[in-house]
């Protein structure tokens, strides 16, 4: 399988759309807004199969201080290949320099991915406020 990654934003919403419904997540049901989201994100990293797209991850950050890691998908047919690994990877190295780099994982198998790829679990709070 050759797969292409890239940090262009040509991607659509019905792509989108697609990479999000596959995995179940709530934001597949307001693709326009999901595609501005992208759009707007300071760094976006997309995996390619072909013209299908199988995996995005985006960080919106402040290009010094601090970053925060946002929306890492794989399509549910893609798992288990490594792209989320690549993807976190390509990302990580594009913001090497900003001092503080945040995830917030959903689930204890994402804080074990996070944490081989470097991160460390920290305590405090985590807030959100939802519109």
């Amino acid at each position: 399988m050759t797969l292409r990654f890239s940090n262009q934003k040509n991607f659509d919403q019905v792509q989108l759309k697609e990479l999000f419904t596959s995995v179940g997540w709530e934001s597949a049901k307001e693709p326009q807004t999901l595609v501005l989201a992208f759009l707007f994100s300071s760094n976006v990293i997309s995996c390619w199969h072909g013209d299908k797209l199988v995996g995005i991850i985006r960080s919106m950050d402040d290009s010094y201080w601090s970053a925060n890691i946002d929306c890492l998908v794989v399509h549910k047919d893609y798992q288990g290949k490594g792209i989320g690994r690549k993807l976190l990877e390509i990302l990580l190295e594009q913001i090497k320099d900003i001092k503080y780099i945040n995830v917030a994982p959903d689930s204890r198998k994402q804080i074990k991915f996070y944490k081989k790829a470097g991160f460390s679990l920290i305590k405090g709070c985590y807030l959100q406020k939802r519109n």
